[in-house]
Order: C-alpha cells, then structure tokens, then sequence
C-alpha cells in the first residue's frame, strides 16, 4: 500500500510539473506605431524575439493596423528587434531645419526623435547628421547609413501578472517630426502656376512663391530638360544654396542658420536660375517642372502651404496666363 501511495505521488508530481510547464506560457501581443502615434500603424514589420542568451526564440510580423502576437512564449525576459522593406518617407527640410534647433540646444528631442535624427547611425544627434540631411540626401541623393528606417528596441518581461503588452516605435530615417504615413505614397500636392516668358538665347528665369511672407528653409527640385539646356547658376534671394546640377534635374536646399524666418523679396521669388541653349536646340518651347517634393519651412519648422509660379521658355510671342504641367503628359 505504502509502495503504491509512492508511485501515484510521483505521477501526481511529473503532472503537475507538466502542467505548470505548460501553464508558465501564454501569447505575447503589441503594436508598432510610426513616432507612437495610435493613428499611424506600421504594417508588414518583421519582428525576432530575442531571449536573454541572444537566441531567436520566435519571429513574426504587423498586421495592418500595426498589432503582432508571439504565440505560446514561455515567461521571460526578451528583447523585440523589428525590421520592414516598406516605402519610407516624410523627409524633407523641415526635419533639417529641426534638427538645426537641436544642436543649438532649443528644440528638445524625444526618445524617437533623437532616433530618426541619427541618420548616419553612429548612435548620437550631431552637425555631420544635419550636413547628410541638408546637402548629402536631399542636394546629392545619398542614402542614409542608418538605412531607411529606424526602430527602438524594446526589452518585455513576460509573465503570468503582465498587462502592459509592449508598443515600439518605429520612423523613417531623418523624418524627425514625424509627419509620414505608412503605407502611402509620400508624394504631396504641389500648387503650380506655370507661365510662359519669352526665350533668350541666354536667360534667367525665377520661381516664385505666392501667398508667403517668410520661410527658414527651403527644399527645390526642378526638371528640365538637358540636351536643350545649360543651367550657369541657381541662387536664391534668401541666401546661400547647397545645389547640384546632374541629369536633367536642380536639386538646392538652404536653412536660414539664424534660426528665425526670413522675409521674401520683391516679386516672392525663392530661386532664380540662370542658363542658356545648347547647340542641340533645334527651336520650340523649353520647359521647367517644380516636383512634387519642393517646399518651403517657416520659422516653427512646419511645411508652407505656397502657391508656386514657374516660368517656361516660349519661342513664340509671349503669351500671359496658365498652361497645364507639361510633364504630367
């Protein structure tokens, strides 16, 4: 009797190791939020649950709404490393002029913020980040060496008592305020007035911005075409360009490093460009497109609603009024 007590108690004890086995796991669910913003999920991220030895413990991805579940994980502490291939975007002067804040110590950065500013990776906010945002990605199209996107890392403790499932934050690289949506196709509208003005052999030509008294930074893209056109200068009445020339297309950047907004002059022109035919100009009309990508930043770091005007070359009789964007076909 005693031997048989023994043994159902042995069995009782391999169940009830069994079942608390079994019982010390449950689901691991969280989101990914685009600057942890609730209205802004961020699909299709890849995520690797790491426990504490450095293993792959479990992988899995955000569904549309940013929500993820690690299914049956044992109690633990672990740590979430995500990554995605989807479009990044939101970039622009804005987050420059920002970041140009920053290192004079008068715009805070949060913890996501500091993140996405680190465009070269090195884990610090300094000028060579602002110098790849101002000149190296917008004016040359490098891309960043912090790669497109960036994640916090979050350390969970897994257990029976936890109800705080965990929230990261993810952003596009250098979109510092945040302002990009995933998911969507980062190609905002732009207001073009296109107009004509009579071609010269040599001409200068300005784009103008109505509906504007100040700006702190600028980013401008303009298409043209190359084997009709050599562009001599691009300048600003605003101050100094970073710019480059390559390919049928101007890119220029400024930030006003007062750190305050400067007024437009005479006529609201924020770029003038200065250029002549080539010798493969066999006659007709030239013409320059404004991107969608050029904008205007006031002086609190936000994108100016403005009304553009650009000029295209007829060699016809001038003609005033609006013609439609010609590269929209």
């Amino acid at each position: 009797m005693k031997k048989n007590l023994t043994l159902s108690l042995s069995v009782l004890s391999l169940v009830l190791l069994f079942a608390s086995s079994v019982l010390a796991q449950s689901d691991i669910n969280g989101s990914v939020l685009y600057h942890k913003m609730a209205n802004k999920p961020i699909p299709s991220v890849n995520l690797n649950l790491i426990d504490v030895d450095g293993n792959l413990v479990a992988t899995t991805t955000t569904a549309l709404n940013g929500s993820f579940t690690f299914a049956n994980v044992p109690y633990g502490t672990y740590s979430l490393v995500a990554s995605t291939s989807i479009s990044a975007g939101g970039i622009n002067m804005a987050d420059a002029f920002l970041m140009f804040m920053h290192l004079l110590n008068i715009y805070p950065f949060s913890p996501i913020q500091q993140l996405a500013a680190d465009v070269d990776g090195d884990g610090s906010v300094t000028w060579n980040d602002y110098f790849t945002v101002l000149t190296g990605w917008f004016v040359q199209g490098y891309p960043y060496p912090a790669g497109p996107w960036v994640f916090e890392t979050t350390t969970y403790t897994h257990s029976a008592n936890k109800t705080n499932w965990p929230t990261m934050g993810g952003s596009s690289s250098g979109d510092v305020n945040g302002t990009f949506v995933p998911s969507t196709r980062d190609v905002p509208a732009i207001d073009v007035n296109y107009t004509q003005q009579a071609l010269t052999p040599e001409f200068t030509l300005n784009i103008e911005a109505g509906d504007v008294t100040e700006v702190s930074a600028l980013g401008m893209l303009i298409n043209y075409a190359a084997n009709e056109i050599d562009i001599a200068r691009v300048s600003s009445p605003l101050g100094d360009l970073s710019y480059t020339v390559e390919n049928g297309q101007i890119r220029a950047t400024w930030v006003n490093e007062t750190g305050t907004g400067k007024s437009l002059t005479s006529g609201n022109a924020v770029l003038i460009i200065e250029g002549n035919t080539t010798a493969a100009y066999k006659g007709g009309d030239l013409k320059f497109e404004l991107d969608a990508r050029s904008h205007l930043v006031d002086k609190q770091g936000n994108l100016v609603a403005a009304r553009f005007t650009v000029p295209g070359l007829t060699a016809g009789e001038h003609l005033s009024g609006n013609f439609p964007n010609p590269f929209n076909g």
